[in-house]
């Protein structure tokens, strides 16, 4: 085989991109904005529901079809993060998730009915087995990341068991079940928690895949006021309305990309991480259910007073948006201005009640004077300077062993050293950095490189794999930046 078939060879199959910590900085590619458009689709379909039915019972059912369609877009965000490549293979499985995305879509408006559940299981089982064959192909091609894929193989394949399972019984309990499925995807990531930590993020691209989808809840709030707007004659108190609902969204905006830190995301620790991803959630079904409000405020403009409901979706919305931005606040450690936050969050919820006694326009105002004011103190009095809020953390720091690393050629060209010997078999090779040793990898069976580590103390390891670029530290158990290639 030449040596231009094996580099084509490589280039066609899963890789770590995270761990190339020579690429430049990362922006989402032209495929991931083309997988977006699906979920704007989804998320207007989860909305519709919610613009249906907007009492209890509608909003404990927007829930639970947001929380899947949002872990989708989380799953297949997170999973290009690590391994997104341009082979043709990958391109087509990601199609295949637009599609079977689109269908579960199309199915969300009957779920929780008898004739629509088994469509909309379907579907979202669908999505879940492009994901699951995503991280397969990872896994069958990179062993260095079986470990981490195979939590998600196994909770991912779970939980569509679990989906399927549940059709052989009667609601509410088929319900009950449904809500044990998405509570195993929630938890697959703890499940071998060392190797969620050891496979990096990369922590530039993230933060700008989720401000992305963030852009598409807020698409969808002002559409849901275009739509307010166009279903009730216009006059001043409509215009007006429709008017405040849009400056709500644009405040929105305004708060949530100059004063909500991406900084958690991009901790080395684990909890901020999961803090700051979780509430993602909260941050867009919150924007979406107030959006969803603002529409039927509008509509009830001229109306004595806007209904409990509404007003429920509007303040309910406010004050868990406010409140999971200052959670992911306070895990950064920027305590600054928690306590305005938490005062508009009490205002927020006292416009529930207080309300009921006011005019429309008036309530609209309040909300809106509420997210106003929420920015000019914020930019007022916010103490981090621009400059550290642009500073970049890369996704892979330097460990102290860093003037360890002597030798980048290997002594050996014919491949492990022990197993040449032995006349044994390896899987892929390392080299160690402290002496130039050949050894074998942990995949193979006598995992000659970590045996070296041990007999001779030198920490640092690189894969001598074509198309990987990678250093591994013993002693600190982490991946570590290659300070050049090897040969």
């Amino acid at each position: 085989m030449t040596e231009t078939t094996k580099q084509r060879k490589v280039a066609n199959r899963p890789r770590v991109r995270t761990l190339e910590v020579d690429e430049a900085e990362r922006h989402a590619s032209w495929l991931e904005l083309f997988f977006d458009l699906v979920f704007v689709l989804a998320v207007a379909q989860v909305a519709h529901v919610l613009t249906e039915h907007s009492d209890g019972v509608g909003f404990a059912k927007y829930v639970a079809l947001f929380l899947p369609v949002w872990y989708t877009w989380i799953g297949f965000t997170f999973y290009g993060d690590r391994f997104e490549t341009d082979e043709t293979t990958y391109r087509i499985l990601t199609f295949a998730g637009m599609l079977t995305v689109t269908g579960f879509s199309l199915t969300i408006g009957k779920a929780f009915t008898p004739e629509g559940d088994r469509a909309a299981v379907v579907c979202y089982v669908l999505v879940l087995g492009v994901l699951t064959t995503l991280y397969a192909r990872a896994a069958y091609y990179i062993p260095l990341v079986r470990p981490y894929c195979q939590q998600f193989i196994v909770g991912l394949g779970t939980s569509a068991l679990i989906f399927l399972g549940s059709l052989l019984v009667d609601p509410p309990v088929r319900y009950w079940i449904w809500a044990l499925a998405v509570a195993v995807q929630l938890a697959i990531p703890f499940m071998n928690i060392k190797a969620t930590r050891l496979i990096p993020i990369d922590r530039s691209h993230i933060p700008e895949r989720i401000g992305l989808f963030t852009i598409i809840v807020l698409g969808e709030s002002v559409i849901a006021t275009a739509n307010g707007v166009s279903s009730v004659q216009w006059n001043f108190a409509t215009i007006a309305s429709a008017s405040m609902g849009f400056a709500m969204a644009a405040c929105t905006w305004w708060i949530n990309f100059d004063f909500v830190e991406d900084n958690a995301i991009k901790s080395k620790a684990l909890l901020p991480r999961f803090v700051y991803l979780y509430g993602h959630f909260f941050i867009v079904a919150s924007i979406v259910a107030g959006g969803v409000g603002i529409e039927h405020a509008i509509r009830e403009t001229e109306h004595g007073h806007l209904e409990l409901a509404t007003r429920a979706l509007i303040s309910g919305g406010i004050a868990v948006y406010l409140a999971a931005i200052t959670i992911v606040r306070l895990v950064t450690g920027v305590c600054n201005q928690v306590i305005p936050r938490i005062v508009s969050i009490v205002i927020s919820l006292l416009l529930l009640f207080v309300g009921a006694y006011l005019p429309p326009m008036a309530v609209m105002l309040a909300y809106l004077l509420l997210l106003v004011s929420g920015i000019w103190i914020e930019s007022r009095y916010e103490y981090e300077s621009k400059e550290k809020k642009e500073e970049e953390v890369p996704h892979i720091s330097p460990c102290e062993h860093a003037d360890e690393a002597k030798v980048f050629r290997s002594r050996s060209e014919d491949g492990c050293e022990e197993c040449r010997k032995n006349n044994y078999k390896w899987v892929h090779l390392r080299l160690c950095l402290g002496c130039g040793h050949v050894g074998c990898c942990d995949s193979s069976i006598h995992k000659h490189a970590t045996k070296h580590f041990h007999e001779t103390g030198h920490p640092l390891m690189a894969s001598l794999e074509s198309g990987e670029n990678w250093a591994w530290c013993y002693e600190d158990e982490r991946f570590v930046p290659l300070a050049r290639h090897v040969k």
